[in-house]
């Protein structure tokens, strides 16, 4: 891959975020785009061309965690536990996400 930046450059469209993205190759602004995975499967108007390797790319993490001395502790806590539930992970996982739930 070294050394394809050069060459792309100059036809790089900037777009605000990966929806602006997305949005862009969808309405043919553009004829394709870096998007996140679960992104481009909310759209039947786009298709993967390429995945980046798990090992070749960022590690993509969304933390959550209820913090101590907030209003509303307890509902906190409570969402907290639903996200990391195993009915949760495997809605997470349908839309294409990889999840790793670590407990406290």
């Amino acid at each position: 891959m070294a050394g394809v930046w050069d060459a792309v450059k100059d036809r790089v469209l900037p777009a605000l975020d990966v929806r602006a993205a997305l949005a862009a190759v969808e309405s043919g602004g553009a004829d394709l785009g870096v998007v996140y995975r679960t992104d481009a499967t909310t759209s039947r108007r786009v298709r993967v061309l390429y995945e980046v390797p798990d090992r070749g790319g960022p590690r993509i993490s969304y933390p959550v965690a209820a913090l101590r001395e907030r209003p509303h502790l307890d509902a906190a806590r409570r969402v907290v536990a639903r996200l990391a539930c195993p009915e949760a992970a495997a809605t997470f996982e349908r839309s294409g996400f990889v999840v790793q739930v670590h407990a406290p």
